[in-house]
């Protein structure tokens, strides 16, 4: 039985998954259909975006069926975690949207509900938690590791042996030398570089990165 996408959120970056979905090749995909949950009115946005997706409940409302799998589309690492809990007291099964210029190293270890964008580039050895979305040219580097529900905006680069707890986010372009660390629930400004550490629940902005 072929299943059903149903992508959780239908924002700015719901819209662009759903856009990254439609180009998986068919052969290479296991739904036939895709429509969004979500928690705000965003139809008049769907709408002017030409996609053709509909709505069909909030998140709370949505009655998963047995053919359908899932993935959470929030552009917020806090935001998403609770969409994700409220999903899984329903029992979802979560799927991975990976595009198909991506590319993926030998020895990648995938979490579920990843999202890579087009032309993400993940180096050998490393590992991605669950809900990590990597977003548009951005790379992570050899052997490091990204946390549970970790958000990288476009053009990021992480380099070799990083570590990011869960629930990171990362703004366009940011940087982060070999070997850094980052706590969880901390936020990196963009076009931010990280010499080494960034506690957790901190924010850092600048070049260097300096606590704000």
């Amino acid at each position: 039985m072929r299943k059903r996408l149903v992508i959780a959120g239908a924002g700015s970056f719901g819209r662009e998954v759903w856009q990254w979905a439609n180009h998986v090749v068919t052969e290479n995909r296991s739904w036939d259909s895709v429509v969004f949950i979500n928690d705000i009115d965003t139809s008049g946005k769907i709408i002017e975006s030409q996609i053709d997706c509909p709505i069909i409940s909030s998140i709370d409302e949505y009655m998963p069926q047995n053919n359908d799998v899932v993935v959470c589309a929030v552009g917020n690492p806090i935001d998403k975690s609770n969409i994700v809990k409220r999903l899984e007291k329903k029992n979802v099964t979560f799927t991975n949207i990976i595009h198909p210029t991506a590319i993926i190293g030998s020895g990648v270890q995938l979490g579920l509900g990843i999202v890579l964008c087009p032309y993400t580039v993940i180096s050998v050895n490393a590992k991605l938690g669950d809900h990590v979305a990597v977003n548009i040219c951005s790379t992570i580097g050899h052997d490091s590791k990204i946390g549970e529900g970790t958000i990288i905006s476009s053009h990021c680069d992480v380099t070799g042996f990083c570590e990011l707890d869960e629930r990171v986010f990362l703004g366009s372009g940011a940087r982060l030398l070999p070997n850094s660390k980052i706590g969880a629930f901390a936020t990196v400004g963009a076009g931010c570089v990280v010499l080494n550490e960034v506690e957790p629940y901190k924010t850092v902005a600048g070049v260097p990165a300096k606590y704000i």
